[in-house]
């Protein structure tokens, strides 16, 4: 993995963190309500990717 991929990540990870702040400050409907559940669930995966991923980067593991 190149410098580039991991500012990419970074980046990635930035975006999930805002749009969950922003999220956690919105009144739904419940229809929204449960989109953005599915959503946080579907973030919460990809942000753990992502701490691997960087995690095994930063401990010279990456490939």
């Amino acid at each position: 993995m190149n410098a580039e991929e991991t500012v990419k990540l970074i980046e990635e990870m930035m975006d999930i963190k805002i749009q969950q702040i922003l999220e956690s400050q919105m009144k739904p409907t419940p229809e929204i309500a449960r989109i953005l559940y599915e959503k946080k669930t579907t973030d919460r995966r990809r942000l753990e990717q992502i701490r691997a991923e960087l995690t095994r980067l930063m401990s010279g593991e990456a490939s």
